[in-house]
């Protein structure tokens, strides 16, 4: 028997003389200080059980408030405190009773159809990619125009002088002095300019580097003259790679190269070759695939590493035709209106770019998130009376070709005495599961905030709680509600400059799986039907229940597995993924118009 037995918590049954001795002492006055120290014994249990309560049934609020509100990187703290029982945060910000019901109709229209889904569809079917100066571009531009008017929406069109760029022919070969001449995978990059002979091409050795302080170490040392030098940096992300793509040639020209080549710029290729634009420089400028890139780079690093074994200095022959044509031709922009009700000189201007590249269809990029801005105010056009504030969904035209389209709606579209912007909110990366936006702040909100202890970055957040948190049926729980930092976009940096609240849309990224509505998803039982089984019943290879939703993430580098690609396509994202997209786009949109704060 332990000799703690004296001070357990659990019951105990006495027997023996030790029954006795208890029998014959429950007779006996219990003296004063016998009382005392039993009375000390019951308030001693009674704290330490109520000790356990507290500990199971109210648990610390900051380990709470951590585990289940990762930090976004915004840097503030919420208004929001989180309920004893981790429960939902009461926010300071309160929201008219009206606006839930508004929120159920946008969504409850947004999923009754595949609308948005089968149009983007017709159009990109019926005259695929739009790149600047294509009569695809502006058959699009009429077609978008006569289905507007016939859901009975506003619309106009505003002409912006483009500039124009066609690949026209192109080809690479790698010379292997074993293979022959070996056909490469290639784009032109945008604006780069043509090979002195379009036709037959020029050949030259080539050069591999992976940093601007190799071009400069190398060209001082007169390596890169007369040689086509090819940027082979392996991807990390779009913002730190993409400066190869935008001033490689302007890097490489300085040295006396005769062209560049650079490797994709994405994550992931099968034999997937990246476009974009390049930098306007004297020599051309192309895309290879990631492939092919790293099939030069290994019979240079060979021929530099032995050269008698290997005495053959890599060449390529590059043939270019591409032409450019400087502020040559009118594109339009299309203005879709829905005037605000109490407010409609106060303007949300929504949308995305209409123009794309000239490989794949432009579905991706960025056709669905005009689709998806087209929705959102087509559904806040069927809401029982229009929200406060007008709300302009745009296609702006020629992004790709340097955001013309963007500054020109600025320009006809100015603050006035009676007419301001008070948000604008872009889409341009790709319509997958909604994860929610990026938001930065206007001027007016930024100055007044020390004032009026009104800060619009926590007050979107606690809209985003309020609307979106606790919603379902939109992909995921809590799907669209997450605010981020660093608002903006290519058409409405004028806007953001001005000092208009901006914000992005921004999908979760659709890779890596599995993601319950990617169109590429494979659900855990259909693995656990192949192959070995984990010790839970699944697949060794997938690392989450079906019943618990995974993780997301906000987009980054599953973008650029379609982004400037032949890949842009509509199998890149489901009918529910366009659906769902439209009615947090919708309810973002209606938070700003709806709202009657400075954002």
């Amino acid at each position: 028997m332990s000799e703690k037995k004296g001070y357990s918590l659990l019951p105990t049954t006495a027997s023996g003389e030790e029954a006795q001795v208890n029998s014959a002492m429950a007779g006996l006055p219990t003296p004063p200080s016998g009382r005392l120290l039993r009375s000390l014994l019951k308030v001693f249990k009674l704290s330490v059980l109520m000790a356990v309560v507290v500990f199971i049934f109210f648990p610390r609020g900051d380990d709470d408030d951590n585990k289940s509100f990762p930090r976004q990187g915004h840097g503030r703290h919420s208004h929001e405190r989180r309920g004893p029982h981790g429960g939902k945060r009461e926010s300071k910000y309160t929201f008219e009773t009206h606006m839930q019901a508004d929120v159920d109709s946008l969504v409850a229209g947004s999923l009754e159809s595949s609308i948005v889904w089968d149009r983007l569809a017709e159009m990109t079917d019926t005259y695929g990619n739009r790149i600047v100066g294509s009569e695809a571009l502006e058959k699009s531009i009429d077609w978008i125009v006569e289905k507007v008017k016939g859901d009975g929406l506003s619309v106009t069109t505003e002409e912006v002088v483009v500039d124009v760029w066609n690949r026209n022919e192109e080809s690479l070969y790698f010379l292997s002095p074993t293979r022959g001449a070996v056909k490469l995978h290639v784009l032109g990059l945008g604006f780069s300019a043509p090979t002195p002979d379009p036709v037959n091409g020029l050949e030259a050795e080539i050069v591999v580097v992976t940093s601007k302080a190799e071009v400069d170490e190398l060209g001082a040392a007169g390596v890169l003259k007369g040689r086509i030098v090819l940027y082979n940096k392996p991807f990390e992300s779009y913002n730190s790679d993409v400066v190869f793509r935008t001033q490689g040639a302007l890097w490489a020209q300085e040295h006396g190269a005769v062209a560049v080549l650079v490797r994709s710029i994405g994550p992931l290729s099968l034999q997937s070759t990246h476009t974009g634009n390049s930098a306007a420089a004297k020599i051309p400028a192309a895309s290879v695939s990631i492939e092919d890139a790293q099939l030069l780079s290994r019979v240079y690093k060979r021929h530099q590493q032995d050269p008698k074994q290997f005495p053959d200095w890599p060449k390529v022959r590059l043939s270019m035709n591409a032409k450019t044509a400087l502020k040559s031709q009118v594109s339009r922009n299309i203005i879709v209106e829905l005037k605000g009700r109490e407010t409609p000189d106060e303007v949300i201007a929504i949308g995305g770019h209409i123009d794309s590249w000239d490989v794949g269809v432009g579905a991706v990029d960025d056709g669905a998130g005009c689709f998806i801005a087209w929705e959102a105010l087509r559904q806040l056009s069927k809401l029982d009376r229009p929200p406060r504030r007008t709300v302009r969904a745009v296609f702006w035209t020629s992004e790709e070709n340097g955001s013309p389209g963007g500054r020109v709606y600025a320009a006809n579209h100015p603050e006035t005495n009676t007419t301001r912007h008070v948000f604008a909110f872009e889409s341009d990366n790709g319509v997958f599961d909604p994860y929610g936006i990026k938001f930065t702040a206007g001027r007016r909100s930024q100055e007044e905030e020390e004032e009026t202890k009104f800060n619009s970055f926590d007050f979107m957040t606690a809209a985003g709680e309020h609307f979106l948190g606790s919603r379902k049926d939109l992909s995921y729980a809590g799907a669209g509600k997450i605010v981020l930092p660093e608002g903006g976009g290519a058409d409405i940096a004028p806007l953001c400059k001005q000092g208009v609240a901006c914000a992005h849309f921004t999908p979760a990224d659709p890779f890596p799986l599995a993601y319950s509505t990617s169109p590429y998803y494979i659900k855990s039982s259909e693995l656990a039907t192949k192959g070995s089984r984990g010790r839970h019943g699944r697949h060794h290879r997938h690392h989450h229940d079906d019943s618990i939703d995974p993780p997301r993430r906000p987009v980054d580098s599953g973008y650029f597995y379609y982004h400037h690609t032949e890949a842009d396509s509509m199998g890149a994202f489901t009918p529910d993924q366009v659906k769902n997209s439209a009615a947090v786009m919708a309810i973002w949109t209606y938070i700003a118009a709806e709202s009657q704060v400075e954002l």
